[in-house]
């Protein structure tokens, strides 16, 4: 599978596919290319954003290198990160044609509450929102819960527990 960072409508870069991709694929494994740290902190000269990084349970944080650094977010994604082992793979929500830019909502790969305009232009945009699964609405919560990265239901467990005991109660 082949992958292509090129000029998104969204937003800047994006990542776009050179091939159909049929639902729930495995395009690739997300490249990682190194440990955040003290002592190796990121580097804005280099174009090493926080917002390029990815947050293990434990603490660690993981420069996500090119071209999944240039994922955006979208209220009607194509893709979602799925990570076992430290291991983060991209995978395929819905069929994807080729030439289509991959997008994530990225409240499901994120937990730190950053408030922020989406510019998605999808018609079920939710603009203005506040990143993390927490924050999304309860039905928002169900619909995307197949999707969760394993470390972000780890993260929230007690309360994902909770919204599906509710879901038994309605």
């Amino acid at each position: 599978m082949s992958l292509e960072v090129r000029d998104s409508i969204i937003h800047g870069k994006g990542v776009f596919t050179t091939a159909h991709v049929p639902k729930h694929s495995v395009i690739s494994r997300v490249n990682m290319v190194r440990e955040v740290t003290d002592e190796y902190p990121l580097d804005p000269d280099k174009g090493e954003l926080e917002h390029h990084c990815h947050w293990y349970p434990d603490g660690t944080t993981a420069l996500v290198g090119e071209p999944h650094r240039y994922l955006n977010h979208s209220c009607e994604p194509k893709v979602f990160l799925y990570t076992i082992n430290k291991v983060c793979y991209l995978m395929v929500m819905r069929d994807i044609q080729e030439d289509e830019e991959l997008t994530l909502e990225y409240s499901v790969t994120d937990f730190g509450g950053q408030v922020w305009d989406c510019r998605c232009g999808s018609p079920d945009c939710r603009g203005r929102h506040r990143c993390g699964f927490r924050y999304m609405n309860e039905s928002r919560q169900m619909q995307y819960l197949p999707y969760l990265d394993p470390f972000i239901v780890q993260v929230y467990s007690d309360s994902i527990q909770e919204i599906l005991d509710r879901q038994l109660q309605e």
